[in-house]
């Protein structure tokens, strides 16, 4: 295989002919697959989409397309790399963007054109020399010349269907059959925060990584810069020639040093050396040839649609853009194929676009100098508080107008941040504390969720004419500080509970009642937690408190019993607490909700494996401890595993201290990953086993387990939980002859089914398949004569 050759420029017009290009006698084996200063990081799955589109039998011609800085040219080398054309297969490759001067490019495309003319056979002829096998041609930064390359290369593909053609480039050719495989910018983690571990597995900050240690061997990602390598990749969007720049600034400067440079601007920063596949040596260069190859119908839009901070939809646009008609439609469409635009696809199924973060920042700069930037900003603020408000109040002056009624995704908050600026300016309290009511509800992690509260603080602040508004603003402040920890939470929570009572909102008085149950179980003080927990249900129940009604207020009745016996069950109050948790699993299931069922039924089972050491308690422990896991994000997670530790300690049953750490570790990382700060009673018990286990294990092995937390799956921390006692054997009181007929294998199985429990607990318990304990059984009952597991049951009690 002829593979990687590259046609290279050459000085004379005379030295080219289209022959060269088919037989390769102008090429260089050292050119388009040299040597790359990293692995190809994040890209496994686009590497195995292009390997599926290209082994198709009607894959002719293929696009590999995106934004100018992607990595197009570096996915297909390593798809040659790894996999060729197939044997006795040769590969040729035209890069375009190896031509100085465009006049040879166009005396290439002339002689080509030239070639096709003389008909089918000439080119046969030409390829005749190459040898059987497949056979491709890739053309490579095609974008100046594609205008006359696409009619070449239909009329090429005519004379020579077997020949595959590959093309690399921004933008799509639109040719009839042509197959496109789109590459966007490589994930930035959006939600991913405070954890390093977590951090270095995102792809952008890994590239990053690679690529510094290119350049300083000793790199590493650390507890003092990972955040600031993140907030590098997140800046740049994710494009790996941008993250390539910055990472090799870490010859001379640290990530935070980076970070400031790249937020003053990123248009100085350059590559030195010849790259080997890219055709842009800065940042600048790279937004100016993409500005460059837009007409002017292009360019304007791209800078109105700057106003957008983040992903948008064609709802966005034609919401906040003036005068967006059908003819907007099909520039947008033009800027798409172009790969200005990135398309996605959201959860809900609705097309998501997104500018690269480089190009944006430079179209956002022409937009602020043109005289529609205000007129947009204003737009761009209605649109979205109207998608934070789903049910406006069309009565009330000033409400805006009804918008889509889908909760603002997590894609939304860089938009809502604007827009919650601009109603700043126009100091509008109410439109901010909508705003921040939005934000508050997709805030993750520790940093959002300061910042959420800084928002809503700024909006009290403010004022809020709305009593009830401002009622929700304080309680929202409230929650807030509590999943920070802050001691402020207690004071907001009790002016919200004033506040509701003021307007007589009781749906709102009770919320702030659980809220300010749970800020007293988090200080540790069960009496106070209690008393609110008590108090709002005594709201709830009251005939006098006929506004409590609806789904809202009955799911917060049942939030309450949940928690109620929560603090019964850690006071010490086990009966107590198993009659909450009863009375509690009961109105969950009578609602078929299916995650309030787990979540009470993990709670009844707490209290019981507290209530005793039994095989029975711990089934049903790790049973609910397993549906729990099934969850997403279930705030009842952390406490699971500690209380299993707990218990387990309390007990005497740990024998594993290594994976007793790496447990109440995987604990502490769900905790910082929902927000939700660990109470003292909680924190009080394990911090008592965290220092015996630092006891029983080695320092080194200690740190080791702790940190491995991070890795650790839900049911690698579940098997934590002894399967059972020491198992099952015939005693005096199995019958004798029922001992003789059966293996001790079978006896085993006879035994705990006899005990009630389920094939899957008996699984559990002896370490076996929930199949394998179906064929014993069967064996049993065949054996014995029986024909049900109460039969069974019987046998073994009667013989």
């Amino acid at each position: 295989m002829n593979a990687g050759a590259v046609v290279a420029a050459k000085e004379h017009e005379d030295a080219w002919g289209p022959e060269d290009l088919l037989t390769g006698r102008a090429t260089s084996p050292a050119g388009y697959l040299g040597d790359t200063p990293t692995p190809l990081v994040g890209r496994t799955r686009d590497l195995d989409r292009l390997a599926t589109v290209l082994s198709a039998p009607d894959a002719g011609l293929v696009t590999v397309t995106g934004p100018a800085g992607v990595g197009k040219s570096r996915l297909v080398m390593e798809y040659l790399r790894r996999f060729g054309p197939g044997p006795g297969g040769t590969v040729e490759v035209f890069d375009f963007g190896r031509i100085t001067d465009p006049a040879i490019g166009a005396l290439m495309l002339r002689r080509l054109k030239e070639q096709l003319h003389d008909g089918p056979a000439a080119v046969q002829s030409a390829l005749e020399g190459l040898g059987p096998g497949p056979y491709t041609v890739l053309f490579d930064h095609y974008e100046d010349v594609a205008d006359e390359l696409a009619p070449l290369l239909t009329e090429f593909r005519r004379s020579c269907p077997q020949v595959r053609v590959v093309t690399v480039g921004t933008a799509r050719l639109g040719l009839y059959g042509e197959r496109v495989v789109r590459l966007r910018p490589l994930p930035t983690g959006n939600g991913v925060e405070a954890d390093l571990p977590a951090v270095s597995r995102i792809p952008a900050v890994e590239l990053f990584v690679q690529y510094a240690r290119a350049v300083r061997p000793e790199f590493k990602l650390t507890a003092e810069n990972f955040r600031y390598v993140l907030a590098l990749c997140r800046l740049v969007g994710g494009l790996p020639f941008a993250i390539e720049l910055a990472a090799e600034q870490v010859k001379l400067a640290e990530p935070d040093l980076i970070l400031e440079r790249f937020e003053r601007g990123t248009g100085d920063l350059r590559r030195i050396d010849q790259h080997p596949y890219s055709r842009h040596s800065s940042i600048s260069g790279m937004v100016s040839w993409v500005f460059a190859r837009l007409p002017a119908e292009e360019r304007l839009l791209l800078n109105q649609l700057a106003i957008f901070e983040g992903p948008f939809t064609t709802r966005a646009a034609a919401g906040v853009l003036t005068g967006f008609d059908a003819a907007g439609y099909r520039t947008l469409e033009r800027l798409i194929d172009a790969s200005v635009l990135i398309p996605d696809e959201r959860p809900d199924g609705e097309l998501s676009l997104s500018i690269p973060s480089s190009v944006r920042h430079a179209a956002a700069r022409s937009l602020a100098l043109l005289p529609v930037h205000e007129t947009l900003r204003k737009a761009h603020g209605e649109y979205f508080l109207a998608l934070a408000t789903p049910h406006p109040t069309p009565s009330e002056p000033g409400a805006p107008s009804a918008g889509p009624r889908t909760a603002p995704g997590p894609e939304t908050r860089a938009d809502l941040l604007a827009a919650f600026g601009y109603w700043r300016e126009a100091r509008d309290g109410r439109f901010m504390a909508l705003i921040a009511g939005a934000l508050r509800d997709q805030s993750t992690g520790a940093a959002q969720t300061r910042q959420c509260l800084r928002l809503t603080e700024e909006v009290l602040r403010a004022g809020v004419e709305d009593a009830r508004l401002h009622a929700r603003t304080l309680e929202a402040a409230g929650g807030l500080a509590m999943r920070l920890g802050s001691g402020a939470a207690r004071g907001y929570l009790a002016q919200a509970r004033d506040a509701y009572r003021a307007v007589h909102c009781d749906v709102g008085l009770v919320r702030c009642l659980g809220l300010l149950g749970d800020e007293a179980y988090a200080a540790g003080d069960l009496e106070r937690a209690r008393r609110r927990f008590e108090e709002g249900l005594a709201v709830l129940a009251s005939p006098a408190r006929a506004g409590v009604t609806g789904d809202t207020a009955i799911s917060v009745g049942r939030y309450l019993s949940r928690r109620l016996a929560v603090v019964a069950r850690d006071a010490g109050n086990l009966a107590r607490a198993d009659e909450l948790a009863r009375t509690a699993l009961a109105a969950e299931l009578g609602r078929e909700d299916f995650g309030g069922a787990v979540t009470a039924r993990y709670v009844l089972a707490s209290v019981r494996l507290l209530e005793q050491d039994s095989a029975e308690a711990r089934a049903l422990f790790a049973d609910a401890a397993e549906q729990l896991g099934g969850l997403a994000d279930a705030a009842e997670q952390p406490e699971c595993l500690e209380i299993l530790a707990i218990t387990l300690y309390k007990w005497r049953r740990i024998t594993d201290w290594r994976l007793l750490t790496a447990t109440l570790g995987l604990a502490n990382l769900l905790r910082r990953r929902l927000g939700h700060p660990r109470p003292r009673p909680l924190t009080d018990l394990t911090t008592a086993i965290l220092a015996t286990a630092s006891q029983e294990l080695t320092a080194d092995d200690y740190m080791w387990a702790w940190r491995s937390g991070a890795e650790l799956t839900w049911e690698a921390a579940l098997r934590l939980m002894p399967a059972a006692d020491a198992r099952p054997v015939a005693g005096d009181d199995v019958p004798t002859d029922v001992a003789d007929i059966l293996t001790k294998r079978e006896l085993e199985v006879a035994l705990l089914v006899s005990e009630g429990l389920t094939n899957r607990v008996i699984a559990r318990r002896l370490g076996i398949a929930e199949w394998t304990v179906v064929n014993h059984l069967r064996k049993v009952m065949r054996k014995l004569g029986c024909q049900s597991r109460v039969q069974v049951t019987r046998r073994l009690a009667t013989g």
